[in-house]
């Protein structure tokens, strides 16, 4: 479709469009790119281009939503961003005069404009400003596709609330979640019936691709999503063309469910997986106010490939505020590393979070970071935190040495007492969601968990290798602590977050001083001994088994801590100054957790507050 004839409001819709991608252009400007754009729409699902073909075209989002993937190096392919209106993409190409260096596919209905080489070469030599913003563009995203994961591309703007089964609340769901999302000016709550009585015509919505009111309904659409930040498409019980038309406006589906119904998939799922281009799918299980903890999760999940998944009470505030800030890429997500008693100024810092009010909507940790991170997600109280600091300051409670051969301890008491602290809890049936990183001696890779068993997932994240037992997974995985593979999973929640904010908790010391060592290639456990209790004399300084062993297992990630790019992953790092503290020094808890929280305390108020204009 040319762009002679395009109606009056796309044209100015458009118009908009290319001023946001290219800079202020003057008339003339203007009048001679639109000469040689081309309106293309896309079906949701279909390919605009692959990676490897030739790059003669850039294209400009003016409705939709794309996704840009790339070839996986394991056969897969890995998600790089989406992006909605006002996004160009396939300029990388042209400026390069490479080939595609991603594929881009349609995650929804979406209206585009081609622009050809030829003018898009003109513009750039004609414009030198516009060509800046292209580059500028073309280079984020290059960066963007050198690492895993990103921070790319927008925040979804569209959902569809959509109900597995006819009984789903989605009406009172739909009213609370764009009450969340913003206020009425902000964001758009639309049914079926709203369409009908916008355009003034009984039945509209209804209509089909070929029916006369298609075009009017899709324009009507169209201007809800500009003039709104956030639009709740509400769909009806069954397969009807307004359900299908949610489906293929929304930038994301919320799959709505009653918790404790049939977990069986129905008519309109089934549906929805024979249709083509289903954006990114979420189950949001709704709850009983009463409800005190999910339980049956897993019921939900076996026959269902989502995305990821919802906890809701709608008359709770708190979870419909999660839920909108989850959704709306606006949560936050707390990191927490593994630093073996250091991990305990994790408590300091969710004190000082609870002070400021800031409400932790994602939480993932390695080893004692998994420990702390779990207990936050279960619902224990930072009193009750200290609680379990206090039991790791007593050997007794926790270690039972054995026969060294697998291990220096048996894990019987430690086991017990995360038995005991999380009994049968799961992880996929918490409030507040959580991951827990492990490492896999068998496929040599970081193991993340994000359903399971609570205790079973913590015991595996926290075996010390050679300290305590391996735990076996239920595919025969042997797992050890999860700082071998990544003390400080960063990457893992960025990507959770998705456009959301990260704050990360290292309690390892980048920067640990050199301590002073004597001995030589051989040694035996008598020197050792007599060089620590400096007996007959002894002169002899050398590291403890346990002091190497854990020493060991966080070399890897301390390397990666110190690499700019991953720490950039954090929008918050707070690292407390914990070098004068042994990573076993468990019965110094009290003095660590306060140095956590003061170190919070600084790093938030720094954070919130504001630089000041140079003078």
């Amino acid at each position: 479709m040319p762009y002679e004839t395009l109606d009056a409001p796309r044209r100015a819709e458009l118009d908009a469009v290319l001023a946001g991608v290219f800079g202020d252009l003057d008339a003339a400007a203007l009048a001679a790119i639109s000469a040689k754009l081309h309106w293309t729409s896309l079906a949701g699902g279909a390919t605009l281009f692959r990676q490897g073909d030739r790059g003669d075209d850039v294209f400009v989002v003016v409705n939709g939503r794309l996704r840009t993937v790339i070839d996986d190096p394991e056969g897969g392919e890995r998600v790089l961003e989406e992006v909605g209106r006002g996004a160009a993409v396939g300029e990388l190409a042209l400026l390069t005069g490479e080939t595609r260096a991603a594929t881009v596919v349609a995650v929804r209905d979406s209206d585009l404009v081609r622009l050809p080489k030829s003018a898009f070469d003109a513009l750039l030599e004609r414009h030198p400003h516009a060509m800046m913003r292209i580059a500028r563009a073309a280079a984020m995203r290059l960066r963007r596709s050198s690492q895993q994961p990103s921070r790319g591309g927008s925040a979804p703007g569209t959902f569809a609330l959509v109900p597995a089964s006819p009984g789903a609340p989605l009406a009172a769901l739909a009213r609370r979640l764009a009450a969340s999302l913003g206020s009425a000016a902000e964001v758009a709550h639309v049914t079926a019936g709203d369409v009908d009585r916008a355009l003034g015509r009984p039945g509209v919505a209804q209509s089909g691709d070929g029916d006369t009111g298609h075009d009017a309904v899709v324009a009507w659409l169209s201007a809800q999503e500009r003039g709104h930040r956030h639009v709740v498409l509400e769909a009806e019980a069954g397969w009807t063309p307004w359900t299908r038309r949610c489906l293929r406006q929304a930038d994301r589906v919320l799959l709505v469910v009653r918790a404790h119904d049939d977990p069986a998939t129905g008519a309109i799922e089934a549906a929805m997986r024979a249709a083509a281009g289903t954006p990114r799918v979420e189950l949001v299980l709704v709850h009983d106010d009463a409800t005190a903890r999910p339980s049956g999760t897993a019921r939900w999940l076996a026959p269902r490939s989502v995305a990821t998944h919802h906890h809701v009470r709608i008359g709770v505030d708190g979870d419909v505020a999660r839920l909108a800030r989850r959704v709306g890429g606006r949560a936050t997500g707390l990191v927490l590393g593994g630093g073996g008693a250091r991990g305990f100024a994790h408590i300091g810092m969710l004190r000082a979070l609870a002070e400021d009010g800031i409400d932790i909507d994602l939480v993932g940790g390695t080893s004692i970071g998994a420990l702390v991170a779990a207990a936050h997600a279960h619902g224990l109280s930072v009193g009750d935190m200290m609680e379990i600091a206090q039991s790791f300051a007593s050997p007794r409670k926790l270690l039972d040495r054995t026969l060294p051969l697998a291990s220096l301890m048996a894990a019987r008491k430690v086991t017990a007492f995360y038995q005991h602290l999380f009994g049968d809890a799961r992880i996929e049936d918490l409030w507040t969601p959580l991951f827990v990183v492990s490492s896999s001696l068998s496929r040599a890779r970081a193991v993340v968990h994000r359903a399971g068993s609570v205790w079973h997932t913590v015991r595996a994240s926290t075996a010390i290798p050679a300290i305590f037992p391996p735990l076996l997974d239920h595919d025969g995985d042997v797992l050890v602590d999860g700082g071998v593979m990544n003390n400080m999973p960063l990457d893992v929640m960025r990507d959770w977050c998705e456009g959301g904010t990260v704050i990360g908790v290292n309690p390892m010391p980048t920067d640990d001083k050199l301590k002073r060592y004597s001995f030589g290639p051989s040694l035996t456990g008598w020197e050792a001994l007599k060089g620590r209790f400096r007996w007959f004399g002894s002169t002899t300084r050398a590291p403890s088994i346990l002091g190497s062993v854990m020493r060991a297992t966080e070399i890897n990630s301390a390397n990666r801590m110190r690499l700019p790019a991953f720490r950039g992953l954090a929008d918050l790092l707070v690292e407390p100054g914990l070098g004068g503290y042994p990573i076993l020094a468990f019965d110094q808890f009290a003095p660590i957790v306060d140095i956590g929280y003061r170190s919070a305390r600084e790093a938030l108020d720094a954070w919130r507050t504001p630089p000041r204009a140079a003078a």
